[in-house]
């Protein structure tokens, strides 16, 4: 007998894939994307269906299992199926592991299992010790037991073979609960006009119910059918909607809510903007790989205020036309709203946003409106990436430099370390869509693919409207006078240049890219800085409703010391500049000014970026300060003066992106400036005025910056001329994970290709995290085949060795990071 079999993929903690035989009933609905619930030893796990096997025949059933019961039969789609075995292969992760990374919201990676009684429960005989008590327990619950519950009241032992046998004897019925209930369908009763085309015959019929007439009439113009509680709130109580019910004129029906996250998002004109040539030129280039199905990556360079934004609007625009679908990918929640609206301007409902900030409802309502085909085009931040768009036509990464798009959790016991906007070119070419990679300041991989010919090139030079680009001026903070013993937060020339705009009434943007008040607290008379005990870094100081310290990786909390911890000195001083010394410095130097500041600590709940946004658009503020989430993409015409706080801030991090995105971020941010009809300007506030990044920044010269910084990267090995992958060990004991660090490494150099080199290992930039020490070690190669080969053959003792140890080792490949 031929029995078809199947890979079926298990999610953490188990990641690995096994082979399961389909059960005849289940043959023709089980599909590429199902969910099953398969054995796995003496238990039950969910699994995905990744792939059909060869059917074979006389294979003995003691050594391929039966699925035990399927779920869902295509929770996942094939396109979807296949990203993840791509991410899985290539980032060196577990296929289950990128599988429930797609998985809709609200879905669990592990299955609940509910027990109540089945059929034959109340003729059951010969039962066991075990199987009566489980048979009481089921019997005397007043709702179906979860198997945990059951496991934890009876004990595990003996426990799922006793369940599979009445199971199968039908005394007790067990099914699986993928779903949490808090994300399943809302519905609510509505009242539904059965002959809406009849309706003022009917309510002129009803003379003598005048409540009742008005009723239907209510009903007729809502198109026919409404909410019931709408009904009674708008004075047609109970006792009218019963008696049209009598008299079979209404009915009441359950209907769906849709819990969508944009109902209350204000309406704005959408303008209707004329391209121009070189929007025209871009477009037509972009417009030609829709039609073609052509996926090679599009690289939309343009500077900031040319116009990207339109340029995506026209493209998604055709792609509709072509009865096609859009992904949209930002890379901050506050741009994910700016760009929803300029896009439901156009497009209205078909525009569907996603991000970690919406309910789980919201987000289970907007997937499953996209699964259905309601909604074509969706907006998110990085997760929107797995959205089920149906016949995906065009793939949008703004700002596609963006370091927000790498996914790499530092402290993840189960990691999955990708890059969204590499994924979204691989999504592309499965799906045949376009895809536009945009900014102003690319990647230097992006620009690399354009130069070897891999990315097509389409360029918007210019402003919209030919408006100049702002004039910077980089001011030497070396220079200023000090001021009650600090240096100035402001230079006199900044300082004049806000007055200016205060009084002529324009908006001002600053940047200072550390959150808190002071970012050390430190020891005048030893220097030692205050540290968190499970993390190893420096405290920073918050002042919200009292002072406390912070530490912003483990969020552990103690009050600022009033003597040094070490040398019982007094002389403990706050050190550097965050937000809120920044916001404060601007209030007592400023009378009456308004700031809104925007970071981390002013937006951690949901709408708080929207909220932050258009207050500042409808000039509830002069100035908006802000950590580098007011660096990207928001546009203001009013803002006619940025100010950067301290440019030196990660400019000289340990880590080989350090130069690249101090000069994005200070190009992105004076972009800011200057994007209405008054010119712009940009203070650049720095003590190291002679460095080339800051030059070119200051000049907006991506070619100058590149130049030099291809140079480097060339002599160095590093991307886009060599290839990385980083190993992380971490565990509880420092011993332990250094000796599974040195263990590991032994089989890494033991598989190395020539040209591939190894570095370390050695502790980690961040030593200790949340509690847990860190080691690391860096692969070097010229090319991702060289590394990977590597790898592959290490990569399994290298595990089995950390677990030893009992320590987790995670794998990070084409790092965005070293530290």
């Amino acid at each position: 007998m031929n029995r078809r079999l199947v890979e079926v993929a298990l999610p953490p903690p188990l990641s690995r894939q096994l082979t399961y035989a389909v059960p005849e009933e289940l043959t023709d609905v089980v599909c590429l994307g199902s969910v099953v619930l398969v054995p796995v030893q003496q238990r039950l796990v969910t699994g995905f269906v990744v792939s059909d096997l060869v059917s074979a025949s006389g294979i003995d059933a003691k050594v391929i299992r039966d699925i035990s019961q399927l779920i869902d039969g295509a929770l996942l789609s094939p396109e979807i199926v296949q990203l993840c075995r791509f991410l899985a292969d290539y980032y060196l992760a577990p296929l289950g592991a990128a599988l429930a990374a797609a998985l809709p919201p609200g879905v669990h990676i592990t299955s609940k299992r509910r027990v109540r009684l089945g059929p034959e429960s109340e003729s059951a005989t010969g039962l066991d010790s075990l199987s009566l008590r489980l048979l009481h327990e089921v019997s005397t619950a007043s709702s179906p037991l979860t198997v945990t519950t059951l496991r934890r009241r009876l004990g595990g032992r003996g426990l799922e073979a006793a369940l599979r046998r009445m199971s199968v004897t039908q005394v007790l019925d067990i099914q699986p609960d993928l779903q949490d209930a808090s994300v399943s369908q809302r519905m609510r009763q509505a009242v539904h006009l059965l002959t809406p085309e009849d309706a003022e015959q009917t309510a002129s019929q009803l003379s003598r119910a005048p409540r009742q007439a008005a009723c239907v009439r209510a009903l007729a113009t809502a198109g026919g059918q409404l909410p019931k509680q709408q009904l009674v709130e708008d004075g047609y109580g109970y006792a009218v909607l019963q008696a049209l019910e009598k008299r079979g004129i209404v009915a009441s029906v359950d209907e769906q809510v849709i819990r969508d996250p944009l109902a209350g998002l204000s309406d704005v004109d959408a303008p209707d903007l004329k391209p121009t040539k070189d929007q025209s030129v871009a477009l037509s280039i972009v417009c030609a790989a829709i039609d073609k199905q052509d996926s090679t990556p599009i690289l939309l360079r343009g500077v900031t205020g040319s116009g990207k934004t339109l340029v995506y609007l026209r493209a998604i625009e055709h792609a509709l036309t072509l009865d096609r679908g859009a992904i949209v990918l930002v890379p901050e929640i506050a741009l994910a709203w700016q760009m929803v609206r300029r896009f439901r301007a156009h497009f209205g409902e078909q525009v569907a946003v996603l991000h970690s900030q919406l309910s789980m409802g919201e987000r289970f309502d907007t997937w499953q409106r996209l699964q259905s085909g309601d909604q074509r085009i969706v907006i998110g931040a990085r997760s929107a990436l797995f959205a089920p768009v149906r016949n995906l036509g065009v793939f949008v990464v703004d700002e596609e430099h963006d370091g927000s798009y790498f996914q790499d959790d530092l402290d993840s016991r189960q990691p999955l370390a990708y890059s969204a906007r590499d994924l979204a070119v691989v999504r592309s070419r499965l799906a045949g869509a376009a895809v536009i990679l945009g900014s102003a300041t690319p990647s230097l991989e992006s620009h690399w693919n354009v130069k070897q010919g891999k990315y097509h090139l389409a360029e918007l030079p210019s402003r919209v409207d030919d408006r100049p680009l702002p004039r910077v001026e980089v001011v030497d903070m070396r220079d200023e006078p000090f001021q009650r013993r600090e240096r100035a937060l402001f230079s006199k020339t900044l300082r004049i240049k806000i007055r200016e705009r205060l009084e002529r009434k324009e908006q001002i943007v600053l940047l200072q890219n550390r959150r808190g008040f002071a970012p050390v607290v430190q020891c005048g008379a030893c220097g030692e800085a205050v540290e968190c005990p499970r993390c190893g870094v420096s405290l920073t100081c918050h002042r919200v409703e009292g002072e406390d310290l912070r530490c912003h990786y483990c969020d552990h909390r103690q009050p600022v010391p009033s003597r040094c911890g070490h040398c019982q000195s007094d002389e403990v001083r706050l050190q550097g500049v965050g937000t809120q010394k920044v916001e404060t410095a601007l209030e007592e130097q400023f009378p009456d000014i308004r700031v809104i500041r925007m970071d981390v600590d002013t937006t951690g709940w949901k709408g708080a970026h929207d909220e932050l946004v258009e207050r500042f658009r409808r000039r509830e503020a002069d100035v908006l300060l802000g950590t580098q989430m007011v660096a990207k993409g928001l546009d203001f015409p009013d803002v006619t003066l940025v100010g950067v706080i301290s440019a030196d801030t990660g400019l000289h991090m340990p880590d080989f992106r350090a130069s690249e995105r101090s000069f994005q971020l200070l190009t992105q941010v004076a972009g800011r400036s200057g994007r209405g009809d008054q010119p712009g300007e940009v203070v650049i506030q720095t003590r190291l005025p002679d460095e080339a990044v800051l030059k070119a920044a200051a000049h907006q010269d991506f070619d100058a910056f590149v130049e030099t910084e291809l140079v480097e990267r060339r002599a160095a090995g590093f991307p886009p001329f060599g290839r990385l992958i980083v190993f992380r060990w971490r565990g509880d004991e420092i011993a332990a994970v250094e000796q599974a660090a040195h263990e590991g490494i032994i089989r890494l150099r033991q598989t190395c290709r020539p040209g591939v080199q190894l570095l370390g290992p050695a502790p980690a930039p961040l030593a200790r995290l949340r509690g847990r020490h860190r080691f690391q070690a860096l692969l070097m190669g010229p090319s991702a085949q060289a590394l990977r080969h590597t790898t592959t053959a290490a990569l399994e003792p290298m595990r089995v060795a950390a677990s030893r140890f009992h320590v987790d080792l995670a794998v990070v490949v084409d790092p965005q990071t070293t530290m």
